[in-house]
């Protein structure tokens, strides 16, 4: 019997399915946690066809009058979101933006010998908590959405690396406890109208790594998946 071989995913693959993803949840259609426990599967499937069974569930339309009987999740209730008082979240890079509170909490993520990545569009909650060991924490926020003005990444780190990227004008306040670890923290004057990232939380024989770079490309991928 003849096996196919698996068809490996490449960043594009993935930074193309999350920046889709991203466009739902700003839309209202696509809850965080949910979208959090996607993102995971994305970044760590080394399977294709796994990316293309998300988009066909998620991404793919299907008429009011036709039920999707060959998905494996049931109908979904009506959409509870946007909250009330939910406003669409702005680029963290756009320099001047007004940014509104919105009541949205990452799921809590941990790693124990692997790698957490975000990157490219998504979507930025008010509070995101991250407990890794021994493991890789990476966070490019250049092209990511600010839920609110003020974004807290409460992280728990025991002998990782924590590198975090942020554009120019987003000030990042670190808050976070040391021990035994190197912390260096590159941050610029606050833009107007530009979020503010805290860290919280506390490193243990770890290193800990926040970037300013400018971002590439972000009013063009603005224009590409929101329309504006």
């Amino acid at each position: 019997m003849s096996t196919f071989p698996t068809r490996k995913p490449s960043d594009q693959d993935r930074e193309q399915l999350q920046a889709d993803l991203t466009r739902l949840v700003g839309a209202g259609r696509l809850q965080f946690d949910e979208f959090d426990q996607l993102m995971d599967v994305v970044w760590s499937t080394q399977d294709k066809s796994v990316l293309e069974r998300i988009r066909s569930q998620y991404l793919t339309y299907q008429g009011p009058q036709t039920p999707n009987y060959s998905s494996p999740q049931p109908p979904q209730p009506p959409a509870q979101y946007p909250p009330a008082g939910f406003q669409q979240p702005v680029p963290m890079a756009q320099p001047g933006a007004q940014h509104h509170a919105v009541p949205i909490a990452g799921q809590p993520v941990s790693s124990t010998m692997g790698t957490v990545r975000r990157t490219g569009n998504w979507l930025v909650p008010a509070h995101s908590t991250f407990k890794i060991s021994g493991s890789a924490l990476h966070l490019d926020l250049r092209q990511a959405n600010a839920a609110s003005p003020e974004c807290v990444f409460d992280i728990t780190a025991n002998m990782s690396t924590v590198e975090i990227i942020v554009p120019p004008g987003v000030y990042v306040e670190n808050r976070m406890k040391d021990f035994m670890s190197s912390v260096d923290v590159q941050t610029t004057q606050p833009a107007p109208g530009a979020p503010r990232v805290i860290l919280t939380g506390s490193s243990r024989g770890s290193s800990v790594r926040v970037i300013t770079r400018q971002a590439p490309d972000t009013r063009s991928l603005w224009d590409r998946f929101f329309g504006v």
